[in-house]
This record gives C-alpha cells, structure tokens and sequence, in this order.
C-alpha cells in the first residue's frame, strides 16, 4: 500500500515538474522526465544505507551508478537528443532561425549554449554526487561507529534533491524547445 501511495504522489510530483517547466504540452515528456528522476533518485539511494565504497572488489570498487561520470553523461546525452528532437520534429526552418537571433554575430555563442547545457548538467550531478560519496568515505573511515547516521540522513537528502534539480532542468532545458513557452 505504501508503495502505491508513493508511485502515485511520485506521478503528481512529475507532472507538475513537467508542466511547470516544460509548458502546454508537457504530456509526452512526463515518462522521460520521470524515469530519468526515479534513476537517479533509486541509483543514489540504494546506495546510501552501507558505505559500498569500503567494499573492494578484484576489478574496481562497489559505488552507486550515478558516481561514474559516464553514466552522467548518458543522462545529459539523452536530455540533448530529446531537446533536439522536439526541436527538429516541430519546426525545422524556424528551429535554424533560433541561431541568428537577433543577429548573425551571435551565431557561435548561440550554438555553444546548445551544446554546453548537457555538459553543465552532467558536471552538476556528477561533482555533487562524488563529492557527496567522498566525504562519507573518509568519515566512516575516520569515525565508523559515530559518524555513519548523520550521513546517511544527509545523503537520503541529498540524493534526493539532486534527483529533483536534474529533473527540473532537464524538463526546462525540453520546455525552450517549445514554441512560445519561455
């Protein structure tokens, strides 16, 4: 019962997110968004009971799958290949227009914001997630018997909240490609 409860104020959460950031027609986009949420939200989280880290394996260590920054990247990608879609699929003509607003000097700045959304993205989730493993490594390692709770509450926060931040520019990032909706 208290699953259900959860997927169903979870589904309220996104489709807020989504319609807030993304506009009108942000019905499509609620699955993308959401999963994208419920994979970082359950990968940062499944690994926030047990230092996983302290657990050495023969060919690498155990970490949640959001600390390896080519999983980030994937997700950014992902983000960038539905912006570019919803752009290309609504208007292709006026999408290239977008570029030499309002003039054709500002083409190059304008298509590296383009680019360099994704990279921002990923860089965010990854830097606050490593930084967030490392300092409960080296404090469980420090104080085992001490400093484990209040860590693992502030990564459950955490986690959490970078589930949400990704989600909500992802949606936003989605949402400029839209006519009208800035």
């Amino acid at each position: 019962m208290n699953f259900l409860l959860y997927s169903i104020n979870t589904l309220k959460f996104l489709y807020n997110i989504s319609g807030m950031e993304i506009g009108e027609e942000y019905g499509p986009w609620v699955l993308f968004i959401g999963t994208m949420f419920q994979f970082i939200f359950v990968s940062n989280w499944s690994f926030t009971n047990l230092p996983w880290k302290t657990i050495q394996l023969a060919h690498g260590e155990l970490v949640a799958p959001t600390n390896d920054i080519n999983t980030i990247v994937a997700l950014a990608s992902l983000t960038s290949v539905a912006y570019f879609c919803r752009c290309f699929t609504k208007n292709v003509l006026g999408y290239f227009d977008k570029y030499i607003q309002p003039t054709l000097v500002l083409l190059p700045i304008n298509i590296l914001k383009d680019f360099t959304k994704p990279l921002s993205l990923s860089v965010r989730l990854f830097g606050n997630i490593f930084v967030d493993e490392l300092v409960v490594f080296v404090l469980v390692s420090l104080a085992p018997l001490v400093v484990p709770i209040p860590c693992m509450f502030l990564r459950l926060c955490t986690s959490g909240i970078q589930a949400l931040i990704f989600a909500t520019l992802a949606a936003a990032f989605i949402g400029e490609s839209m006519d009208g909706h800035h």
